[in-house]
């Protein structure tokens, strides 16, 4: 193999998504959702204008306070304060997969992604994954598509407080997993994040679409 390490990025790259989330169903359906569960009654229209509020008050006190150009917050944050209480791990987890799935109408992994990843894996190289992406939104999604197990680690950035392209993200990886940058491939759909996070670290990089994998990489 020409890499010994192989870190991809999630959407667009190994999985085909579509969410909306101005959807003004999903902004009433997530207002009942609130009232049941924890009695806060808040209208739809009301709910998504603060919910974009919250998301940009704490984008903006996050950048602040890590010094980062990409700050990536917790969307827990911002439904935990809309919710009015402290909530449990398993009441925010049941409130972010519900409303993930609510917003979603397409989720598939893309053709050959199954085969990529079990190759690299059988010919020695070690699976990373670098995902711009929510913990309480990815983590079922992965588990849901059959691609949690491909993987040596996942990183996402609002575990970190920060987002690719900012090269303290993928730092971080590399760093807990002694990782030669030589022997490192990072692989997504987006230049300016993922070409931008491997420029700045200083490793090589692949953009693709549609998973279209150049095999003789492997």
């Amino acid at each position: 193999m020409k890499y010994k390490n192989y870190i991809f990025d999630l959407y667009g790259t190994l999985i085909d998504i579509h969410t909306d989330e101005e959807d003004p169903g999903l902004w009433e359906f997530m207002s009942g959702y609130l009232d049941t569960y924890f009695g806060t009654v808040i209208d739809g229209r009301e709910l998504r204008q603060e919910y974009l509020r919250l998301c940009a008050f704490y984008e903006k006190k996050l950048s602040s306070e890590n010094k980062s150009s990409f700050p990536e917050i917790r969307i827990e944050w911002v439904w935990e304060n809309l919710a009015g209480r402290k909530c449990t791990q398993d009441e925010m987890r049941a409130l972010c997969v519900s409303f993930r799935e609510k917003s979603r109408d397409l989720l598939r992994v893309y053709d050959g992604v199954y085969d990529v990843l079990s190759t690299i894996r059988k010919l020695g190289g070690r699976v990373f994954l670098l995902s711009n992406a929510q913990r309480l939104f990815t983590e079922k999604e992965l588990d849901d598509t059959g691609l949690t197990a491909y993987f040596d680690d996942i990183f996402i950035s609002s575990d970190f407080g920060r987002k690719k392209p900012d090269g303290a993200f993928l730092q971080s990886l590399i760093n807990k997993h002694r990782l030669d940058k030589n022997d490192c491939l990072m692989i997504g759909n987006e230049p300016a994040a993922d070409a931008g996070v491997a420029k700045a670290v200083g490793i090589d990089s692949l953009i693709v679409q549609d998973f279209n994998f150049p095999t003789d990489l492997l």
